[in-house]
Formats: structure tokens, sequence, C-alpha cells
């Protein structure tokens, strides 16, 4: 299963919680259709790589988002939303006592992950993932 794993890359950035996040996708056997978000961040011109047609291809033809929404992200909720209007399973992950965009919250066909230490992501998405299975 290809998985696009969509994290906030400006603000609020969270490296070693996307590479946690992205362990747990492919431990549980699937595919990181999104690998740049775990690089350094893109300078690129147009030319090179045009960043808003790339993300909204791979959220809409991925078959799960995993978005990370601890933090506010423009990019994220986008991506969330190219994903949810193409059909694709999206699973939420963040962290306890943070607020969320009602948005996010009130939509059908998510799935919600909650989690009180970051350790805790790795197992939660494995589960929700189903661990092994392809």
């Amino acid at each position: 299963m290809k998985v696009y794993l969509s994290v906030p890359m400006i603000a609020n950035r969270a490296v070693e919680r996307a590479e946690l996040m992205a362990r747990a996708i492919r431990d549980s056997g699937h595919e990181v259709s999104s690998p740049w978000v775990l690089g350094p961040i893109e300078h690129s011109s147009r030319a090179v790589v045009d960043v808003f047609q790339r993300d909204m291809k791979g959220a809409e033809e991925c078959d799960a988002l995993v978005a990370d929404v601890t933090e506010p992200s423009i990019g994220v909720g986008m991506e969330i939303m190219a994903a949810y209007k193409a059909g694709r399973r999206v699973i939420l992950v963040s962290k306890k006592g943070r607020v969320v965009s009602r948005m996010l919250l009130h939509m059908d066909r998510k799935e919600a992950l909650e989690y009180e230490n970051e350790d805790e992501i790795y197992l939660l998405l494995r589960g929700a993932l189903g661990a092994g299975l392809r």
C-alpha cells in the first residue's frame, strides 16, 4: 500500500516525529510515497519541481494518507482535503490535549490517533496500518 505522509514542512516542522511515523509505515509493510518530507526543505525553482502539483497528485493517488496534525499547517490541511475528496483513507495523528481544527475533528471517513508521548506514535500507527500487512 502507498501511504502519503503529510507533515508540516515550514512552520512547526518536527523531523524526528516525521521519521518515527515513516518508520511505522515501512515496518507495517507499506511504502512512504512522499519521501521528500523526510529530507531537507526544498529551495528549488518551479522548473525543477512543482511542489503543489506533486503533493496534490501524491495525496490524491495514495492508498492512505497519514497526517501529523499536532501543530497547524496549511499545506497539511490541503493534502488532507485532496486525499479526502479523492476517497482515500485518512489517518490523523495528534498529541492529546492539542487544539485540532474543528473541520478535521468533524470530518467523516477519518481515523484519529492521539498520543501522549511521541514513543506511542509508532505502535498506534502500526496498529492502524495493520502491522506486517501489504
